[in-house]
């Protein structure tokens, strides 16, 4: 699997307050929907390959997609960011008074290899991360991020398909470095998508965003506030 983003430890919490400029005197959650999209299919005379061979038969153009190329269009960036506002990102995070600022997507890590500028940007965010520092240069005195890293459909044989979705959530209150941080995946079942006739199209697509909108919800549940249960 390609690599994914690093995750940091929480800061210790004696770092120095930020000090807000008037601009930025709010709560603000900066929000990163994601381009990494990933899959894989495992059993008898499987593989990477595999999972290719899907027809667009929304389209009926007769072209060959991968089942990357149908979640990034059942599923592209401003579809999550839909389902997360209809979820309510920052009331389910409970951060209800934050308002919210998206951020430009994390990239598709296939895309890294031929871009060394992306590549040099993605290094950087990791380092970011992996050292506690606000990845936005906001100010704010009250601030919060929530970072997606991948979406991952997942067939095997004795579990069926699956899709995961990955998360890093960090915390910083108003200090310069994260003071709480919770990263991991989760999965939900799929059983429509990928579609397999015309008439299933609108089922699969409706299913991939339940299935992610159920990840975010789960991964908010067991990842961010499971260990204070």
């Amino acid at each position: 699997m390609a690599a994914m983003l690093l995750v940091s430890e929480p800061a210790v919490a004696q770092d120095a307050p930020v000090a807000p400029t008037p601009a930025d005197a709010g709560c603000v959650l900066h929000v990163w929907p994601t381009e990494n999209y990933l899959g894989i299919q495992m059993g008898l005379l499987s593989g990477l390959g595999v999972v290719g061979a899907v027809a667009d038969i929304a389209a009926h153009d007769g072209r060959v997609k991968t089942v990357k190329d149908l979640m990034r269009d059942y599923l592209g960036p401003d579809v999550q960011m839909e389902e997360l506002n209809r979820l309510g990102i920052a009331k389910t995070l409970k951060l209800e008074n934050y308002a919210i600022v998206v951020e430009e997507p994390t990239p598709f890590n296939e895309e890294l290899k031929n871009n060394p500028e992306l590549k040099a940007r993605v290094k950087a965010m990791n380092a970011k991360i992996k050292a506690g520092e606000r990845l936005s240069s906001s100010t704010n005195a009250c601030y919060a991020e929530l970072i997606t890293t991948h979406i991952f459909y997942h067939k095997a044989m004795m579990y069926g398909s699956n899709l995961f979705t990955g998360w890093i959530f960090r915390d910083f209150g108003n200090k310069p470095k994260a003071v709480r941080t919770a990263s991991g995946q989760v999965k939900n079942p799929l059983e429509h998508f990928p579609p397999k006739a015309p008439e299933m199209v609108d089922a699969a697509k409706v299913e991939l965003r339940d299935a992610y909108s159920k990840d975010f919800v789960e991964y908010v549940d067991k990842k961010v506030f499971g260990a204070s249960k």
